[in-house]
């Protein structure tokens, strides 16, 4: 197995509203590149990791020099991220694609699975704006397209390529070879980091498609994907437990009207919080429910009225409240 990195003087942080969301957690832009699609039989050949230094970013690659390395790259691409202290990953397609690949292959190898928060930009463009039915396509060489970075491209093979040419180079080690197969992989994550830039603001109303998506709380260990049932004037919080979950169940007593279900087969929980309703308007009683929010300007009297941006804030305490007591 061999280790590449490589510097960029380019821009690290990411624009808020998003980085509101991920604040305290360090990012990783993840791609993998694998010996075919089916996880059953190919393996992992590649990894690339985009990670923030003080000076700009830093790409770290883990190549395979053969179809027998697999376990090496996948021992430290985990060692990689628990040593740099990584939060959350941030992907394209990666929900659908690398990580249930990743994963699949770890299993194989007895090697550590990667549990972390994934922000899928693909996934999350997709289900909160119309760019699609815009510019025809999602793929991420057509997002490079739409936003003019695709000329920024130092590569010219394509996933599938790389395939054939990892195959190749498995037994020549040519180094012309080499040098293809990790300029695609390094120019994936590299473009990925400059569309959260581009991109990031094309939802008309970012708080509400990051409520849909899910965001992370407590170190990145559970999301939250809140909404207001208004019919039951109820304020849902639903997520997932990504590390070591849990099956519990809470119902509403003296001490707490909250309901809350932790399932660990499924690894998802749900919690349901009452919401009073004046007019056309939906609060929540932030006091009752210990929430310390007196400072927010949407804060009247211990009342918090929900908007896309407190359902959000008022998710999020309720749901780190629930889970540590819980851990108690």
């Amino acid at each position: 197995m061999k280790v590449f990195t490589r510097d960029y003087r380019i821009t690290g942080e990411y624009p808020t509203p998003f980085s509101g969301y991920t604040a305290g957690l360090r990012p990783c832009v993840f791609d993998i590149e694998t010996s075919g699609i089916d996880s059953s039989r190919s393996r992992v050949i590649l990894t690339a990791m985009l990670t923030m230094t003080e000076n700009g970013v830093r790409i770290t690659q883990f190549l395979a020099e053969n179809h027998y390395e697999e376990g090496k790259v996948l021992n430290a691409t985990c060692d990689f991220m628990k040593r740099e202290n990584i939060g959350y990953l941030i992907t394209f397609n990666g929900a659908s694609f690398d990580l249930p690949f990743y994963n699949k292959r770890a299993d194989v190898n007895f090697e550590e699975e990667i549990r972390l928060y994934n922000f899928d930009l693909y996934r999350f463009l997709r289900g909160n704006t119309d760019l699609a039915h815009r510019i025809g396509s999602l793929s991420q060489k057509s997002l490079e397209n739409y936003y003019g970075i695709a000329s920024d491209r130092q590569d010219t093979i394509s996933g599938r390529e790389s395939i054939a040419l990892f195959d190749e180079y498995s037994m020549s080690g040519n180094s012309t070879l080499e040098k293809i197969i990790l300029t695609h992989n390094r120019e994936d994550v590299l473009q990925l980091h400059r569309l959260m830039f581009l991109s990031l603001d094309e939802p008309e109303d970012f708080d509400s498609a990051i409520a849909k998506y899910g965001f992370p709380v407590l170190d990145g260990s559970y999301t939250v994907r809140p909404s207001l049932v208004k019919g039951k004037k109820m304020l849902r919080i639903c997520g997932d437990q990504i590390k070591n979950p849990v099956s519990a169940a809470y119902f509403p007593d003296f001490g707490s009207p909250l309901t809350s279900v932790f399932n660990a087969e499924t690894a998802l929980y749900e919690i349901d919080a009452p919401a009073g309703r004046l007019d056309d308007d939906f609060y929540i009683d932030a006091d009752a429910l210990g929430l310390g929010l007196s400072d927010d300007p949407d804060c009247v009297n211990g009342f918090v009225v929900l908007s896309p941006r407190t359902i959000n804030l008022v998710s999020a305490k309720i749901a780190e409240s629930v889970i540590r007591g819980m851990r108690l």
